[in-house]
């Protein structure tokens, strides 16, 4: 029977310029059978003053929540990815919908992208809203799976912008989908299997935006805290602009 392990880690800093660290970040680890599974989540708040990061903390609160309350149900006749994936739309949508009715009694709008991975038995499914990323990573080139809800990628889909045009756009931050501005947002679902040894790394534009995959390397560390230590360390020499913010997984498959 195989077992699969899963090495974690994570970093969250809120860069040179900005005074107030609007990311948010979850990871929660469980087990069935002898097998564990994992919940990773980075969301990127938007608003004035502290309502990105009230929104932003709120989206990953309600999965908490939603793994507390909801997933040991769905376990409990054993485990179904179609079950697990409606729950967590659910979930999606209970986000958008509390951070909407916030909106309302509180001054100032607010918003957060959402990218979150579900992890069990070497599988993911990616859920994604806005432009929050996951990428398989660790030894090879960075493949970025989910694709930015922004204007620019739009506009680079259909042709009629060239990816360099859009890099330096002044609308490349102009999201067209995020959760808690509008009741309807669009959902990116993805679902995929890791290789042993591969990692799943997801992160805000902050922190890929000052990101060079080539220090990712041929060789890199053994720990994956480690790994992401050294990545913030070196954005931290570059202009830092924005929130820095990244979680990752990697999977080891044995025998027994």
């Amino acid at each position: 029977m195989s077992r699969y392990s899963y090495q974690t880690g994570y970093i969250t800093h809120v860069g040179k310029v900005r005074s107030v660290n609007q990311d948010s970040l979850l990871i929660r680890r469980g087990s069935i059978d002898d097998q564990d599974f994992l919940l990773l989540a980075v969301a990127d708040g938007m608003g004035g003053m502290s309502r990105g990061e009230v929104a932003s903390s709120c989206a990953t609160g309600l999965l908490d929540r939603w793994w507390s309350d909801q997933l040991p149900r769905l376990l409990s006749g054993g485990f179904d990815w179609e079950q697990v994936e409606n729950s967590l739309t659910v979930a999606v949508e209970q986000v958008n919908h509390t951070i909407r009715q916030s909106g309302q009694e509180h001054p100032g709008q607010a918003g957060t992208t959402l990218t979150m991975a579900f992890v069990y038995q070497g599988e993911y499914l990616l859920l994604q809203v806005g432009d929050s990323r996951a990428y398989l990573a660790w030894d090879g080139p960075l493949r970025q799976l989910t694709r930015d809800q922004t204007w620019c990628a739009r506009e680079v889909e259909a042709g009629r912008l060239t990816p360099q045009e859009a890099a330096n756009h002044p609308m490349r931050h102009m999201l067209i989908s995020t959760l808690g501005v509008r009741p309807e947002y669009t959902m990116e679902r993805l679902r995929g299997r890791l290789a042993s040894g591969s990692g799943l790394l997801l992160c805000s534009d902050g922190f890929y935006q000052e990101l060079n995959p080539e220090w990712l390397g041929k060789n890199p560390p053994s720990s994956v805290q480690e790994l992401l230590d050294q990545l913030l360390a070196r954005e931290l020499e570059g202009s830092a602009s924005d929130n820095i913010t990244a979680v990752m997984v990697r999977m080891t498959k044995s025998w027994r």
